[in-house]
């Protein structure tokens, strides 16, 4: 299971696992316009260690640069 705090994390988080064919089950949102609290996620126990790599992979801070770094040419 994975907690989100919000609504837009935890719906971002379902895209990433689905687009890699990890299904998932989402429990804990609210209906109506205002989207408050955390969402919970959860998947099949087969799935369990790919969705953790794959969440873990997006909350890297080092991955974002890593990619700019790959972009841009080399200082002078």
């Amino acid at each position: 299971m994975f907690v989100a705090s919000t609504a837009t994390e935890g719906h971002l988080a379902r895209g990433l696992l689905e687009s890699n064919g990890i299904p998932v089950l989402i429990k804990g949102e609210t209906e109506g316009p205002y989207r408050v609290g955390p969402i919970q996620l959860w998947i099949p126990e087969a799935f369990e260690v790919q969705a953790r790599l794959l969440l873990a992979e997006t909350r890297s801070p080092s991955r974002g640069n890593e990619e700019q770094e790959a972009r841009e040419p080399p200082e002078e």
